[in-house]
């Protein structure tokens, strides 16, 4: 084998297409078998009502998937429009898949020009099919999620960049299409921004690797002109000003404006050029980049994330294929792939949102070709080694040209062959996340809204859940099957006001508007601000209006007072009894940690008797969220000792905050507020 002798012929773009539609088509079938049936939790809930309307979603934007969205859901009018949200997922994931498959083929024909072109395609194979069964992408691809989107816009640019760059004397295409192909480049790149802006993130990368293979055949770019350059410009700017889709939709966007009451008006999209630009760069999510927050335990989660995702083997054989990048000194598609790879890994590891995760959906698709690179590395070494292992010197030129072309059929023959284990890693990962993946039996959201939304509530009620997720299914009822249009479903945050800020805030805010107010699960930490009545499957809350039973003047630290306490004792049949002490506190300054509060019973002596400390409002309102002057009822039940001399015993109150485990900073001293009489029925 003469590694340097030819290039194998070109591959039938026929047979490369057939092969891409069938992989694209069995992958479909494998996410139409794990699809999402109706509608969900979360951002997947909010896309399947904002495609529908069409509406805004939340920053920045998304007006092409959104535009895309619509014109599927009102084209394609079968089942219920959530699930045809999914299935548009699941349509832009399996082409993906697809388009990846033509892209690897080509990516390792570059670097191995020599190999085998059916070698090529199974190394093609086990990228794409390794993308697929990708824990996070499998698992965007099943339900309404811009990131399946979002790959195929990633992959089409990076195929399109190999295309364009490719060397003429492989492809031998002329300059006027070469030139036609950097404008569909730019046109992608265009909708790829305008889809998602870590689009950018490949720019680096894109540019590096003209650069590199400008050097490398300055040919490539001898005709282009200045008029050229403009042209590809104004195609990647053109898309973008889809972005004026959003003030264009806003005044019918029917969740822009919320009206509590008539002082509180929510506006959750100001259709302004100020709120307009801090929508589409995403502003709300800039405080989430935080360079200097980046500590080893952030690389630690990342490499348990590749890891996961790929095992041990699947890593080495990526560093096998960076490794042979750099042996072939293939340095344009080493900047195109590996800087892309740094560029996108270094933003994610900057970037503290909750589902950074799916960040990584670009970077696992470099990381599967670099893969896929491995394997027809391994397979190309291994098939050669053993071709001339085998071979034997020939006696003459006839001989050597036999032997040659006998050398070139076992290569041929060999090389897929070694190929064909390597497909255990998709496979691998199909059987063993089939089922924590899918999500065929997701009806949680339905099945939970159908039953709230069934209950008798009063015209105008407000409905409040601690989590945005939660509200989402309900306003995809309320907007796509005008299913009680009447009611308004808040979440903290809705807005930036810091009267929104958590769900304690919205809770008082909710109460001012006069309307009924309900919360859509048990939040008991809340009890702390109002009353909580299981109503139903629901919870009415209302404020609380009656004064503490016991009046007091205590101070802690002229931080807290406690205006007062209420006081229960009950016995059980069975003779024990409970104390229920109710603390009404009121904060004179704003805590800066959260506290923990006790309930003493202490004898004549001062000897403890029983006692009762927590954190009150839990996670849900700690201290730290209190607002000055607020009065809040922070209730303890105390369990007392069975043989419990019946007298008067006293009644000490105090809070305490734990920086650390087993250190205490208390607020003040505790205070003896009371007295309790212990009697026995």
């Amino acid at each position: 084998m003469n590694q340097e002798r030819q290039t194998t012929p070109h591959p039938n773009p026929k047979t490369e297409f057939l092969i891409a539609t069938f992989i694209a088509l069995v992958v479909f079938i494998l996410y139409l078998l794990t699809l999402a049936p109706t509608v969900l939790l979360a951002d997947p809930g909010e896309f399947q009502f904002v495609a529908w309307l069409p509406g805004i979603a939340h920053p920045t934007g998304y007006p092409l998937y959104t535009m895309l969205g619509w014109l599927w859901t009102h084209l394609f009018p079968v089942g219920e429009v959530a699930w045809r949200m999914n299935l548009f997922s699941a349509i832009c994931g399996a082409l993906t898949v697809g388009a990846t498959f033509v892209v690897a083929r080509l990516f390792v024909g570059q670097v191995y020009p020599e190999s085998d072109v059916a070698a090529q395609r199974v190394a093609a194979i086990v990228t794409a099919t390794l993308l697929a069964t990708n824990a996070v992408f499998w698992s965007q691809a099943i339900i309404a999620e811009v990131y399946t989107l979002h790959s195929l816009f990633i992959v089409s640019i990076i195929g399109l960049a190999l295309k364009i760059h490719n060397s003429p004397q492989t492809l031998e295409i002329s300059n006027s299409v070469r030139i036609l192909k950097l404008n569909l480049l730019a046109l992608v790149i265009g909708l790829g921004l305008t889809h998602h802006v870590t689009t950018v993130l490949l720019l680096p990368g894109l540019l590096a690797y003209w650069g590199l293979s400008y050097r490398a055949n300055p040919d490539l770019t001898k005709q282009l002109s200045l008029s050229h350059l403009i042209s590809s410009i104004v195609l990647v700017v053109m898309p973008i000003l889809l972005y004026l889709y959003l003030p264009l939709i806003a005044p019918s966007t029917p969740y822009a404006v919320i009206s509590l009451s008539e002082a509180q008006q929510l506006i959750l999209y100001d259709n302004s050029l100020t709120g307009f630009l801090q929508h589409i760069t995403g502003t709300v999510f800039t405080s989430e980049l935080r360079p200097e927050a980046v500590g080893l335990a952030r690389f630690g989660l990342v490499w348990t994330w590749f890891h996961e995702q790929f095992g041990w083997l699947g890593m080495g054989l990526m560093l096998i294929g960076g490794f042979s990048l750099i042996q072939r000194r293939q340095w344009p598609l080493l900047a195109l792939t590996g800087l892309s790879l740094l560029t996108m890994l270094t933003f994610n590891l900057i970037y503290f949102i909750g589902d950074v995760y799916v960040l990584f959906i670009p970077v696992w698709f470099l990381v599967c070709l670099w893969i896929g690179l491995g394997c027809l590395t391994v397979a190309h070494t291994l098939a050669t080694i053993i071709v001339r292992q085998q071979a034997e010197p020939a006696t003459n030129s006839i001989m050597q040209s036999l032997d040659q072309r006998l050398q070139e059929r076992a290569y041929q023959l060999l090389s897929p062959l070694i190929l064909v284990p390597f497909l255990i890693l998709p496979i691998l990962s199909l059987i063993s996340q089939f089922d924590s993946i899918s999500q065929a039996d997701n009806t949680h959201a339905r099945d939970g809204w159908q039953k709230i939304l069934a209950e008798p509530l009063p015209h105008g009620a407000v409905l409040l859940s601690n989590d945005r997720n939660d509200i989402m299914p309900m306003w995809y009822y309320q907007y796509v099957n005008q299913q009680r249009p009447d009611l308004i479903g808040l979440f903290p945050l809705i807005v930036t006001d810091p009267a929104y800020a958590n769900v304690g805030r919205l809770l008082d805010q909710a109460l001012r508007s006069e309307r009924p107010v309900y919360l859509i699960k048990p939040l008991d930490d809340l009890r702390l601000k109002a009353s909580l009545t299981p109503t139903g499957t629901l919870f009415r809350a209302e404020s609380y209006l009656n004064p503490p039973d016991h009046v007091t003047e205590v101070r802690l630290a002229d931080s807290m007072a406690l205006l007062g306490y209420d006081s229960q004792l009950a016995q059980a049949d069975d003779g024990s009894q409970t104390l229920t002490i109710t603390l009404h506190w009121r904060a004179l300054q704003p805590l800066r940690v959260d506290y923990s509060s006790y309930v003493h019973l202490l004898d004549e002596a001062g000897n403890g008797v029983t006692q009762h400390d927590h954190l009150p409002g839990g996670v849900i309102y700690p201290s730290h969220y209190w607002q000055l002057g607020e009065t809040l009822r922070d209730t303890h039940q105390l369990t007392l000792p069975p043989n419990l001399p019946p007298r008067t015993y006293n009644l000490r109150v105090g809070m305490y905050h734990q920086p650390e485990p087993g250190q205490f900073e208390n607020l003040g001293d505790g205070q003896i507020v009371g007295q309790i009489t212990v009697v026995r029925e």
